[in-house]
């Protein structure tokens, strides 16, 4: 039985997908919900000109990139809510994979539940797969859904 559930989203719609699964199973046992979202850290690949390699980087557009963040998780949440489960949010920068495990060791998550984009061939291989290094880096349930 889970008392809370970590959920992962990206900005994406087929990230969302999980959402309706995640409080079905919430409310079917009283579970809460924490939502985290991962923002990429502004300076760590980007230059100001947009080219690959280490730049200054503009903390003022990494704290715009984290405040859309935190609005797209507060209406995510308000839809959570009004479902009746208990929501909190999460904005984190860094490596998804790392955040969410290490997300889930610090609120004491019993599960963690995302959508996998079912990346195939060289999409696979250039972005990775989240999914994929959570479940083998966690010692938690990983609930997945496919995306449409």
């Amino acid at each position: 039985m889970f008392k809370h559930i970590l959920v992962t989203v990206d900005g994406t719609p087929q990230a969302e997908a999980v959402i309706p699964h995640a409080v079905d199973i919430a409310r079917s046992m009283a579970a809460e919900i924490t939502i985290i979202r991962i923002v990429e850290p502004v300076n760590s690949d980007w230059s100001e000109r947009g080219a690959l390699g280490k730049g200054q980087g503009d903390s003022s557009a990494g704290s715009a990139f984290t405040e859309q963040a935190e609005m797209y998780l507060l209406r995510l949440a308000a839809t959570i809510d009004a479902a009746g489960v208990n929501v909190n949010t999460i904005v984190k920068q860094g490596q998804p994979a790392r955040q969410i495990v290490a997300t889930a060791d610090e609120i004491d998550a019993d599960a963690i539940a995302m959508s996998t984009h079912s990346r195939r061939g060289i999409n696979r291989l250039m972005f990775g797969s989240v999914a994929e290094v959570v479940l083998h880096e966690s010692n938690l349930p990983v609930i997945l859904v496919r995306s449409a």
